[in-house]
């Protein structure tokens, strides 16, 4: 299980707050948001082409 808005930064371990992942998925997130998430993906993508 993942938090969307980590533990760390005020997330609670509540029904509307946990979602699903691998935990290789969710060690690379981190304490990161899900916007901060999808940015940081999409700057590999860019640095790739």
């Amino acid at each position: 299980m993942d938090h969307v808005v980590p533990l760390t930064r005020g997330g609670k371990s509540t029904r509307g707050n946990l979602v699903p992942a691998c935990k290789a998925c969710n060690n690379k997130k981190k304490y990161l948001l899900p916007i901060e998430w999808d940015e940081y993906l999409q700057g590999l993508a860019h640095r790739k082409s």
